[in-house]
């Protein structure tokens, strides 16, 4: 019966996320992130989601040598979850990991080598960066916090709104640069 919970609970957390997504498109608060935890057995799942400017300073199509090299650069940090995450109670290993920056690179325009400059900054003058990570833990019921250092890594994050749920509780919060620690019991 708990897992049936749980499952209608990610359920939930995804389509809340999937809304504030689809809110944060339509309102895209730069200095505001998103970061939903789901976790239930040995797994946690994290998703983060920011507007690029965030984490690369810009959010059309990277065009100059730097500007790639800033999304280059981005990829490269969330990539490396273990970078970004800690955890007290449990040791947790990252198992799975996706970052999507496609919102800035025109791998297309690479390879085709042609360009609309004014189509291009109108699809894109809001672009996202997301990625997604999974976890294995030795034992989710000792998790007792996750914290980030995405401030740290990227210091244009303000505010990071946090939504999470476990097999037993849910929540959310604000974290600050102050203030990186989800508590999850």
């Amino acid at each position: 019966m708990k897992t049936t919970v749980c499952y209608w609970l990610i359920f939930l957390l995804l389509s809340v996320s999937t809304i504030a997504k689809t809110q944060s498109q339509e309102a895209h608060i730069h200095g505001l992130a998103t970061l939903t935890l789901a976790l239930e057995n040995k797994a946690l799942e994290i998703q983060f989601e920011s507007p690029a400017a965030n984490l690369i300073g810009f959010e059309h199509q990277a065009n100059s040598p730097e500007e790639k090299q800033a999304v280059k650069q981005a990829e490269v940090i969330l990539k490396s979850p273990k970078l970004l995450f800690s955890f007290a109670g449990t040791s947790c290993k990252a198992i799975e990991k996706t970052v999507d920056i496609s919102g800035v690179t025109d791998r297309e325009h690479d390879q085709h080598k042609h360009h609309n400059h004014s189509k291009d900054h109108d699809d894109s003058s809001h672009s996202e960066i997301a990625a997604s990570y999974r976890f294995s833990c030795k034992n989710t019921q000792e998790l007792n916090s996750v914290a980030t250092t995405l401030f740290n890594q990227f210091p244009r994050i303000e505010k990071i709104n946090a939504i999470w749920v476990t097999e037993t509780r849910q929540g959310s919060e604000l974290l600050f640069p102050n203030r990186n620690t989800i508590s999850l019991r």
